[in-house]
């Protein structure tokens, strides 16, 4: 597919083989002829210059196909991970350190604020699939970011002024048994501010992994060299903005006020929404095609219409629809029941000036999508059928992920902080063992582990994605039977003490607890980014089904 000028001001579009779509000028005669002889099939054509545009269907800013020169790769991606930074720096600035303030400043019992945040953290988790069905059937990746991160930005600004104003928060305790306790009106309103903070990320997590993967071509070799990349350096993004938090943001929290310890993140979030909105006009965009959910409900409506019917063992037999810039997949023998949607019952061919039309237009023909589907749209059902199951093991690991900011920190709360004469390390700020360990070792996996394991394996990546997410599973393990052995240690430390009922720290270092981060932080190396690439390679495969990546 190539761009050409002809000096006119219109962008013309044509195909060099039976079908032609032209509203050019004479002086465009002889150069559609010309290119018809050198087999050039697809060619557009603009004022002023000749260059390649994308021919995965992205778009640029103005709905154009999208110009591969100057639009996307790493230049686009630079301003959606300079956002990424900020916005975990924010994320993690509220959930490392939450369970801190709803004991010591709300007055909640450790049990009540263990509850809290696991059902903030799991709304904050469940809301990118809300945020991706947005996001796939009306305003597009682009579109849901922008208006998340102005939620986003709206509940950090509530929750700022929440843990500041004195008539929002109750009075700190004078000892341990003189706690006035928050009232309902001071804790109401600091929930409805947090889950406003949780309405932003869930539109955010489903769309900015997957809006930077956008920026890459799969079809031109040399970008999907990049793609492969690409999810390792958002890890790091990632991990670097939970970084900024766990050692900057905590120690100001715990030290400072919580005023300070959301007031910044706050700004950096503001910085981060004006940087993603910096970066409009170099992006690529995919339109949105209708959620994925709908599809899926498509195919088994259809198949259960079909169930009476005999599945042809020709696979050509089977309903497809052949379109410029769509992607077909090739049909599977697997779960051949949904195989049913697929199957042609009455005569639901179409016109042949219909289909003429749909080429002409590049859109797809108008079928009864709850009674025949293509073979694609099985195949993509299919896709998602295969990704569920890993989907499903990752759960535990979730599991195992929250205690970092619940029991782990309550562990760390109990036990003799000092770090020297002078220094008390904040317990949140132990998840940097984890942080610090998956910097370190991103780059090393890569540069080191994937080389020597590739030369057993062949795969190009060394271990497949599912062998390197069950590796980290495996790690996981390992990392909660060591923490599982220090909290019998600290158990009996305190047995020994009769510290029972008391307040005071126990006289154990709060450093026993960073090789249980440490064994995590492994775990992720192994577990998260195969996983961001195991939904994206879901995604490469089906341009409709994309809200895979909702995990981020």
């Amino acid at each position: 597919m190539r761009i050409m000028c002809l000096g006119h001001s219109s962008a013309y579009y044509f195909t060099a083989n039976d079908h032609f779509t032209m509203e050019t000028s004479s002086l465009a005669a002889p150069l559609t002829t010309k290119l018809k002889e050198c087999h050039i099939e697809e060619t557009y054509f603009y004022e002023g210059c000749i260059t390649d545009v994308s021919r995965d269907g992205t778009v640029d800013y103005r709905g154009r196909p999208a110009d591969k020169a100057t639009s996307g790769r790493w230049k686009a991606v630079s301003f959606i991970m300079g956002a990424v930074v900020l916005e975990r720096l924010a994320y993690y600035g509220i959930a490392s350190n939450l369970i801190s303030y709803l004991t010591n400043n709300l007055h909640e019992g450790s049990a009540e604020a263990v509850t809290n945040v696991w059902i903030w953290g799991g709304v904050a988790w469940l809301l990118p699939l809300l945020g991706g069905f947005v996001a796939d059937s009306f305003l597009g990746r682009y579109w849901t970011i922008t208006y998340s991160l102005l939620i986003y930005v709206v509940g950090m600004i509530f929750l700022t002024v929440t843990v500041s104003v004195p008539g929002l928060k109750p009075p700190e305790c004078i000892t341990n048994l003189s706690c006035e306790p928050a009232s309902k009106f001071q804790v109401r309103t600091f929930y409805i501010a947090l889950y406003v903070v949780a309405v932003g990320v869930g539109g955010i997590k489903p769309c900015f992994s997957s809006l930077g993967a956008d920026q890459f071509e799969e079809e031109d070799k040399k970008e999907r060299f990049m793609k492969h990349s690409y999810f390792n350096y958002w890890w790091v993004a990632v991990t670097g903005g939970s970084f900024l938090a766990l050692t900057v943001l905590v120690y100001l929290e715990d030290h400072v006020g919580y005023g300070w310890g959301y007031g910044i993140p706050t700004v950096g979030l503001a910085i981060a929404f004006a940087v993603f909105l910096l970066g409009t006009r170099t992006y690529r965009y995919k339109v949105p095609k209708g959620s994925p959910l709908t599809q899926v409900a498509c195919v088994l409506v259809a198949a259960l219409r079909n169930i009476n019917i005999q599945v042809p063992s020709d696979p050509s037999l089977l309903h497809e629809v052949v379109l410029p810039l769509k992607r077909n997949l090739r049909h599977t023998e697997n779960l051949r029941f949904l195989d049913k949607a697929a199957t042609t019952v009455t005569d639901h061919s179409t016109d042949d000036d219909d289909l003429k039309q749909s080429i002409k237009e590049g859109t797809p023909l108008i079928e009864n999508k709850w009674r025949l589907c293509t073979v694609t749209e099985v195949e993509e059902v299919k896709l998602l059928a295969r990704v569920i199951p890993v989907w499903f093991t990752t759960l535990v690991f979730m599991v195992t992920v929250q205690q970092m900011s619940t029991f782990f920190l309550r562990q760390g709360i109990s036990m003799d902080q000092s770090m020297g004469p002078n220094f008390k390390i904040p317990p949140a700020s132990l998840e940097l063992a984890c942080v610090a360990t998956a910097l370190i070792l991103i780059p090393l996996y890569d540069q080191y582990i994937v080389p020597y394991v590739r030369r057993f394996t062949g795969n190009e990546r060394g271990f497949s994605l599912l062998q390197r997410l069950g590796v980290g599973l495996v790690i996981t393990i390992f990392g909660m039977a060591v923490a599982a052995s220090v909290e019998m240690r600290r158990l009996k430390v305190i047995k020994n003490n009769g510290l029972e009922y008391s307040e005071l720290p126990i006289p154990m270092s709060v450093f026993w607890l960073v090789p249980q981060y440490s064994i995590m932080g492994i775990a992720q190396v192994y577990r998260k980014v195969p996983n961001y690439n195991q939904t994206f390679l879901f995604s490469v495969e089906s341009q409709t089904c994309r809200f895979a990546d909702w995990e981020c």
